[in-house]
């Protein structure tokens, strides 16, 4: 991702800002991308004709993130495999293969990582770049928070509703619906 970010001549704020669904994507922002992945706009703004990019990723990190939010859930491996099998077969093989994965790496459809992260409503970048220790802490810091939030009986929250609070925030927020005195 840092290098397509970097090809398409963005910064990885500006980019994760769109990515997030923060900010739209302009017609530069798409010319941009195209270029970088080498297709056409049409291409990229069309995924059902674009080619699917596959990527290798760590397994025991990003298998371990999946579980995380799989637990975030309160759900099990089967109902996210269930979920991504009404969606694409290869997407619920795909997850299943990294679930299940005996070896270092493995390689997927980016798009198998994309579909658990909107299931789990968090940024793509957290299974994607998981090099980018602020976005994980804040992420994680989301997670922590959704975790005491159902303990407490809430049902939902949409944590684009938090705005900008910092994972220390959160945390602090998670610990004292736990009913614990916060971390110093």
């Amino acid at each position: 991702m840092g290098e397509l970010i970097s090809r398409a001549g963005m910064t990885k704020s500006y980019y994760q800002s769109r990515a997030g669904f923060s900010l739209p994507y302009n017609t530069n922002d798409i010319e941009a991308l195209a270029a970088a992945l080498d297709v056409t706009p049409e291409e990229l703004a069309s995924p059902e004709s674009a080619p699917r990019i596959e990527m290798r990723v760590p397994a025991r990190p990003v298998g371990d993130r999946v579980r995380r939010l799989i637990a975030s859930h309160a759900a099990t491996e089967s109902d996210l495999i269930h979920h991504l099998e009404h969606l694409d077969p290869g997407f619920a093989r795909g997850a299943r293969g990294l679930l299940e994965a005996t070896t270092n790496t493995v390689v997927l459809d980016e798009e198998v990582l994309r579909e658990i992260t909107r299931w789990a409503d968090v940024p793509v970048e957290y299974l994607t770049d998981h090099t980018d220790e602020a976005l994980t802490d804040r992420t994680e810091a989301e997670l922590e928070l959704r975790d005491a939030m159902r303990e407490a009986g809430a049902q939902s929250i949409q944590f684009r509703a938090l705005g900008q609070m910092s994972p220390d925030a959160l945390r602090a927020i998670a610990q004292s619906l736990r009913g614990r005195p916060p971390a110093s």
